[in-house]
């Protein structure tokens, strides 16, 4: 079973080129930590490590790695666990290369000698990323942030573009229009997730892509996603995209079917920001918010925008200390993003936000990210949003002082 597909890092990487030996293990450690995690009905007890062994390989910033892992019955109270660590070929005439292999010894409990595991085999479908949630992807609720998200996904497309480029002779480029998500459950610190694709549309040089955020530990769908890509769609292209979907993957999701997202809602509104909007949050693309093709990554642009609902939700009321005192919190349901320039290093940036509709206990609001050099929209979102009781689980009616002063930032829409 294929337990970790991720990006290489440039901090994974030697000044030799080479894969650092380091990162080997710390992909090996996060593979470990999944296996533990699909293994969740016996109790592991210890784990004691038999032999690892490495190999030079020559890897590039951005190429896919990922971990096969074997698992064999040793004995009443042994499992042995074989990883091998893989890097996934740009060139589909070659095999994937073995980076690195590790073994060792779960010591457990409750062993069923078939060692069942919950395992798809489809097609129509691509499993293209696995990961953990970590530390520094959770926020002051322990949920995984919603950038991170966004990042992991626009990761996952990633690893699908490195793969469908394996079978191609000239570099299929990619670019994201649109973007939306629907949140359904929490991931907390440690869950282990798996994005998988299905294609909905290709033509008229746009990949309309459907995907689910699954998380493997609780087994259930934590966010769907709708992303439309614009590339250069030749037949050859079309062709190679979906022999890709037509092979056999094997998965952990057990949703196999993708619906069509729920309809937007209520009109929406322009492009241009609002001259009376709330400024919500200015920031800058530093070299650590790049994306793979040196711009600001979607994953800092939104990233702005928790920082925006933050500032927005304390302006209305719904700050820090308030939200401390009564146990509340806040939960976006539907980000709709819309991409149309980009975010250079060191471009300055600011938030202008107005609400479009304030419900009885929904809020929809729309952040503008704008260029402040020029004025240009670099992208815009609306989010549908609740506040709710922390203990109860529950969505709470907008209060009304918060409501009085989020209708003074109402668009016109």
């Amino acid at each position: 079973m294929e337990t970790l597909r991720v990006l290489v890092k440039s901090s994974d990487i030697s000044a030799l080129g080479f894969l650092k030996r380091s990162s080997s293990a710390k992909f090996f450690e996060d593979a470990t930590r999944l296996t533990k995690v699909i293994l969740k009905s016996f109790i592991i007890e210890s784990e004691n490590y038999l032999e690892s062994e490495y190999f030079d390989t020559l890897i590039l910033q951005h190429m896919t790695v990922y971990v096969r892992t074997d698992l064999y019955l040793e004995s009443e109270y042994k499992i042995k666990v074989s990883h091998k660590l893989f890097l996934s070929n740009k060139d589909n005439n070659h095999e994937d290369q073995i980076i690195s292999k590790q073994s060792l010894i779960f010591s457990s409990k409750n062993i069923d000698k078939s060692l069942k595991i919950n395992l798809s085999n489809s097609n129509g479908i691509y499993s293209a990323f696995k990961d953990l949630v970590r530390k520094e992807d959770c926020d002051q609720m322990s949920h995984m942030n919603v950038q991170y998200y966004f990042g992991k996904h626009a990761d996952a497309i990633k690893c699908l573009f490195n793969k469908i480029n394996s079978f191609s002779t000239n570099k299929i480029d990619y670019k994201i229009l649109k973007e939306r998500c629907i949140f359904s459950r929490e991931v907390h610190l440690n869950s282990a997730l798996e994005i998988v694709f299905k294609v909905k549309s290709i033509e008229n040089n746009e990949l309309l892509l459907l995907s689910k955020v699954y998380s493997i530990d609780h087994e259930n769908v934590s966010a769907y996603f709708e992303t439309s890509i614009s590339l250069d769609i030749n037949e050859k292209t079309k062709n190679i995209i979906l022999n890709l979907f037509l092979l056999d993957t094997t998965t952990f999701l057990n949703e196999l079917e993708f619906s069509n997202l729920r309809p937007l809602t209520d009109n929406r509104p322009p492009q241009n920001y609002s001259k009376d909007a709330f400024i919500s949050c200015k920031s800058a693309v530093n070299t650590w918010d790049l994306d793979y093709e040196e711009m600001g990554s979607s994953q800092f642009k939104i990233g702005c925008v928790s920082d925006a609902a933050t500032h927005l939700f304390t302006y209305c009321g719904a700050d820090f200390n308030w939200r401390n005192e009564y146990d509340i919190g806040s939960a976006a349901l539907d980000y709709s993003v819309r991409y149309f320039k980009d975010a250079p290093l060191g471009m300055a940036v600011t938030m202008h936000t107005n609400f479009t509709k304030i419900g009885n206990k929904s809020l929809k609001f729309i952040h503008h990210m704008v260029d402040d050099s020029t004025g240009d929209v670099i992208m815009d979102i609306e989010i549908v949003a609740v506040l709710f009781d922390l203990k109860k689980r529950k969505s709470l009616v907008v209060p009304d002082d918060f409501r009085i002063k989020a209708s003074k930032l109402v668009i016109n829409n």
